[in-house]
């Protein structure tokens, strides 16, 4: 006992050498989420889904995105960079497997995404708009009330229930 009060300062003295997280939220964590809209090549719009997240402290993005007639998948890796406090640009490089399939540039901002969608041999328009947070199926909603440096007030938080077995006796 008379030992464990000796290594109290020790232990009080290191515990301040930690470095503590910021408490701030990502003010571009609210550009994150699901797009839906199309690619379009002259007046062929082909629909896109784009699952994107973004992080400005980072500079990284990342989702994947779906081409909704075909189901093809590809997984997107590549930059963010903010130009306003709503706002910013995605690079973005599509890969499918092994093999590189194109890449987007294009601009967050306001619930919208446009840019272009390049891919080996064509050069699409990207038009996609943010779709809302829905809960997924046999969740509960709850509101949790939060201030963020932008004013929001609460943030939903989705609960799926798991069952619960109890033990055998």
């Amino acid at each position: 006992m008379r030992n464990a009060w000796m290594l109290l300062p020790l232990a009080l003295g290191l515990s301040a050498c930690v470095p503590s997280q910021s408490a701030r939220p990502d003010p571009y964590a609210a550009l994150s989420g699901t797009y839906s809209g199309s690619a379009s090549l002259g007046p062929f719009p082909a629909p896109y889904e784009l699952l994107l997240n973004v992080s400005g402290r980072t500079g990284r993005a990342d989702g994947v995105l779906t081409r909704l007639s075909n189901r093809n998948i590809y997984t997107a890796t590549g930059t963010f960079r903010p130009y306003d406090s709503r706002g910013g640009t995605i690079d973005l490089t599509l890969t499918q497997g092994r093999s590189t399939a194109g890449t987007i540039s294009a601009r967050l901002q306001g619930g919208t995404l446009d840019g272009n969608l390049r891919t080996k041999l064509l050069l699409f328009t990207l038009k996609l708009k943010k779709a809302e947070a829905s809960a997924p199926a046999g969740a509960q909603v709850t509101t949790t009330p939060t201030t963020t440096p932008t004013g929001e007030t609460s943030v939903p938080v989705y609960v799926i229930p798991t069952p619960v077995t109890p033990p055998k006796p």
